[in-house]
């Protein structure tokens, strides 16, 4: 990681272009962006596309089911719409050599995690710029197997308490910001772990991924070592003062 904190734009450079398309990944790369995330579910004939929502209704106006809609369908229905839903292949192919990536895995099925290292593979995209973030640690062993050269982040919650994921010896930690106060902060950071914050988000009042300079600057302050923002260049003004 680089001396300073790390700026990971949330579903790419999401504050000025529709959030996980390649316009918001190449916006957060020129934004100076040290990380892009995006999200990762499993289409309904197993192609990994990229998409924050379970269906297409905010993104396109149809409630259909991503997990059980082909993905040559879901493509014809996002472009209907003026969108697109693109694919983790074409996002890795753009991704690949200019920045790493932070996935932030949908998916609670094992099969996810062999896909994501055979599009890695097969897009030439190298695993040690992954980072793979996990709601579950049932998917900690399957991800070490198939991705050893990736970076584990725990994005711990229902399915998978944060003590379990430590446990199991991952040390990459996604905080919200609401929970990220210096004492908890420290006590990770003593235990060998790197902690990043999604700014935002519950208890803050502010969309996912939202923040001001002043907010960003003191996370940073309390110990944060990346923030995961959709403004890459607030971002970066913040972790570069």
């Amino acid at each position: 990681m680089p001396g300073k904190p790390w700026v990971i734009a949330h579903r790419g450079h999401s504050a000025a272009e529709v959030e996980n398309s390649l316009a918001a990944l190449h916006r957060a790369i020129e934004a100076g962006a040290d990380a892009v995330e995006c999200d990762v579910r499993i289409a309904g004939d197993g192609v990994l596309v990229v998409s924050h929502d379970a269906d297409l209704e905010r993104l396109a106006g149809h409630p259909i089911a991503i997990d059980a809609t082909p993905a040559d369908r879901l493509d014809a229905l996002a472009q209907s719409a003026g969108v697109s839903l693109v694919r983790l292949d074409t996002m890795m192919l753009s991704a690949r050599g200019r920045v790493p990536l932070m996935l932030d895995v949908k998916s609670l099925d094992p099969a996810v995690i062999s896909g994501i290292a055979d599009v890695a593979a097969a897009t030439g995209y190298a695993p040690a710029d992954l980072a793979v973030g996990l709601r579950t640690p049932d998917l900690i062993a399957a991800t070490r197997e198939h991705l050893p050269d990736a970076r584990v982040l725990a994005l711990h919650g229902s399915h998978g308490p944060l003590d379990t994921f430590l446990a199991r010896g991952v040390t990459l930690i996604r905080m919200w910001e609401n929970t990220a106060d210096p004492d908890r902060l420290a006590e990770l950071k003593g235990r060998g772990c790197t902690v990043w914050v999604t700014v935002g988000g519950p208890e803050t009042g502010r969309g996912v991924g939202d923040a001001d300079l002043a907010t960003l600057r003191a996370l940073l302050a309390a110990g944060g070592d990346g923030l995961i923002v959709n403004d890459p260049d607030l971002g970066r003004r913040a972790a570069d003062a």
